[in-house]
């Protein structure tokens, strides 16, 4: 195995306009340029789908699963939101991979996050089984794919783990580059995180982006609840999350979130129809 590689495996950089240009140069890190929106959708349809399908796979299925699809099939629908901002530039990664952030322990003291890659290209069924088990690995095995990271910046004086770890984000990231002395698997973050608030019983809070990470885009998902819908015209009660997402706005301005959202809203409406049955 080579010392040093390629860290993420990208195509040609766009092309893009001069307001994008300003806003690469306005802002220098992507703790500057977050934005915040939420949406709150009707998930009874998806709820229902969900059902069939776990009757059908007897397959652990949660709406996690279900909602990291359908942020795939937005990416690839969408992938000039799908990129990395390296020295001014964008440039569209050549795959969707999905990180779930996770607790490591049982009693989420700490937290680590698995990556599913190529999620677009998944059904929901092998996504919530290849999360599966990975989360049992880094439970078990004391996540294995950072423990080598996190015993070295356990080791480091508290004031050197900033300057550590912007050094490691520069190399992976703005250089391209990867080697196994790094103590970091390959692109650890993917395109896009998902963190599922709704089981620590939170309705809508908003993540900070993950400089280091270069992730444009980090969506947290509440818990379900019941509120009052209205449906052809009359009032019902049913079930409804709010979707909370932070965004980086060099990357991702109010056209492209509006475009996802859409999309999103309808896979939620019609997720049969949208994703079919079949495995």
């Amino acid at each position: 195995m080579s010392l040093i590689s390629k860290n993420v495996k990208l195509h040609p950089p766009l092309k893009i306009s001069s307001w994008r240009k300003v806003a690469i140069g306005t802002w220098r890190t992507a703790g500057d340029p977050s934005v915040y929106g939420m949406i709150e959708i009707d998930v009874q349809p998806a709820l229902d789908y969900l059902e069939k399908l776990k009757a059908k796979t007897q397959a652990r299925i949660t709406l996690t699963h279900f909602f990291g699809k359908v942020m795939a099939l937005a990416l690839k629908k969408h992938p000039e939101i799908n990129c990395i901002l390296r020295f001014g530039k964008l440039y569209p990664r050549q795959s969707v991979d999905i990180f779930f952030q996770v607790a490591s322990d049982e009693g989420g003291k700490d937290l680590s996050g698995t990556t599913v890659r190529n999620a677009h290209q998944k059904s929901i069924p092998e996504i919530a089984q290849e999360m599966d088990q990975k989360v049992r690995e880094i439970r078990e095995k004391g996540d294995p794919s950072f423990k080598k990271m996190k015993n070295t910046m356990g080791l480091l004086p508290d004031l050197w783990i900033g300057f550590i770890i912007q050094v490691t984000g520069f190399i992976l990231y703005s250089l391209n580059l990867w080697s196994p002395l790094l103590g970091s698997p390959k692109d650890p973050f993917g395109s896009v995180m998902i963190t599922n608030i709704g089981s620590l019983g939170l309705d809508a809070a908003f993540a900070p982006l993950v400089p280091y990470s270069r992730v444009p885009l980090l969506v947290a998902l509440g818990a379900i609840q019941e509120k009052p819908v209205i449906k052809q015209g009359k009032i019902e009660i049913g079930k409804t999350i709010k979707i909370c997402a932070t965004f980086d706005h060099r990357l991702i301005d109010g056209m492209h979130a509006s475009k996802m959202v859409k999309f999103i809203q309808k896979i939620f409406e019609c997720p049969e129809q949208e994703l079919g049955l079949s495995l």
